[in-house]
């Protein structure tokens, strides 16, 4: 068990976090690349760039989100807090973080980490019950989007019971070991997955409008296509 734990713990989590920063980096690019390229052939290149902004802030700040949607809203902020604050600042991972550095790594008391662990997996099945109760939501939801939440469910869960081997319902260092395993796994699926809009989410907004300034002829070329072009619009 010890050498698998390690495996996992060493080995398999530098590998997995090589494909999540180096996957992640290669959407970043291909993103901003693909905007700039849209951009350069537009017909009209001047971009409100403060409604970007603003409109980018309050997805970010989903409070009209809140308004809709009180319950989903307060259930995905909670959820992605939790799902942020914990890998980073937990103590557990704090270890590997300051893994051959020097850096002073903030911690979170145990008690705010197992309660914000909590709160993610009440979130979470809060969110799932939603989309599968939806019918818009069961729609635009695929099977892959439930997997990456069980996934993610049942990374968040062992590792609640690896930090807490009185609850597990098996052996400690066995939760422990799926808990790395789980965790190894989401980072290598986050850039293949919906997952990469944590590093996505800021170049929505820019994407959609750079989509609405139309390159010059757009609209001839549209009309030749639909055999059209001499009619009047």
């Amino acid at each position: 068990m010890d050498a698998w734990i390690a495996l996992a713990r060493g080995p398999l989590f530098r590998i997995s976090l090589a494909v999540f920063v180096l996957g992640l980096g290669y959407q970043v690019a291909e993103t901003v690349l693909s905007a700039f390229l849209a951009w350069r052939r537009a017909g009209d290149r001047s971009l409100p760039v403060g409604a970007i902004a603003r409109a980018t802030a309050r997805w970010v700040l989903p409070v009209r989100l809140m308004r809709a949607h009180p319950l989903a809203s307060v259930a995905s902020v909670v959820f992605h807090a939790a799902i942020l604050l914990v890998p980073l600042f937990s103590l557990g991972h704090v270890a590997l973080w300051r893994t051959g550095t020097s850096i002073p790594w903030p911690v979170l008391p145990a008690g705010v980490a197992d309660a914000l662990s909590v709160a993610a997996l009440v979130a979470l099945a809060g969110l799932a019950v939603g989309r599968l109760s939806s019918r818009v939501g069961r729609g635009l939801s695929r099977a892959q989007d439930l997997l990456v939440l069980v996934l993610l469910g049942g990374v968040v869960a062992a590792g609640l019971l690896a930090a807490h081997p009185a609850w597990a319902p098996v052996d400690a260092r066995a939760m422990l070991l799926a808990h790395l395993l789980l965790a190894d796994a989401t980072l290598a699926l986050v850039p293949l997955t919906k997952m990469a809009h944590c590093v996505l989410f800021p170049f929505l907004q820019l994407v959609f409008e750079v989509g609405w300034h139309f390159p010059a002829e757009t609209g001839r070329h549209v009309a030749i296509a639909l055999a059209k072009e001499n009619e009047p619009v």
